[in-house]
């Protein structure tokens, strides 16, 4: 596999020729795509058939990451701020309003997630009633239908190759199997 390989599948919906990858390469893929939580048949159709989305390519961590910058940015939200905790992860933080019976909006409480538990995410989105723009964010990526975006965010039930993106997954293939061409 070349970097040339790489660069040509991580153009949404753009697919390799057969001739592309070696049979040996092509097994290992399949392998790998396997215990990433895809099938040997998901595999072939994505890289040789139909090609991958946007968000496929991308990877959902990295979705949420720059969903919530554009928040912070272009919606200018200065009531979000997304830190690294000492572990790693990737923490949001946000002010929300407190709400007092008829009175309403008694101050602020600072309310935090980790952008990798479960429901999360989705949960934030229905606070700021950010999920129909983030539907749309979404289907620019390829996942167009509101109601999958909505299933798959709530239930945050995801394959270990649409966490970390397609990229990522071949990059490492690259590194990992670095075969001549």
């Amino acid at each position: 596999m070349t970097k040339e390989i790489i660069e040509k599948i991580t153009i949404s919906q753009n697919v390799l020729a057969n001739v592309d990858l070696t049979s040996d390469e092509k097994k290992l893929l399949y392998q790998e795509m396997e215990r990433l939580g895809g099938s040997r048949m998901l595999a072939y159709t994505r890289f040789f058939r139909d090609g991958f989305s946007q968000w496929e390519i991308d990877g959902i961590g990295l979705i949420k990451s720059e969903y919530l910058q554009l928040l912070k940015t272009e919606e200018k939200r200065d009531d979000i701020d997304i830190r690294t905790s000492d572990d790693g992860r990737l923490l949001v933080y946000y002010h929300a309003p407190l709400m007092n019976g008829k009175n309403g909006a008694e101050g602020f409480e600072e309310r935090s997630f980790s952008l990798v538990e479960k429901g999360d995410f989705w949960r934030f989105l229905g606070d700021i009633r950010h999920r129909k723009h983030f539907a749309g964010y979404m289907a620019e990526r390829g996942m167009k239908s509101a109601m999958t975006v909505s299933k798959r965010f709530s239930e945050d039930d995801w394959r270990e190759w649409e966490l970390r993106g397609i990229r990522t997954v071949i990059e490492d293939f690259y590194e990992t199997y670095q075969m001549p061409a």
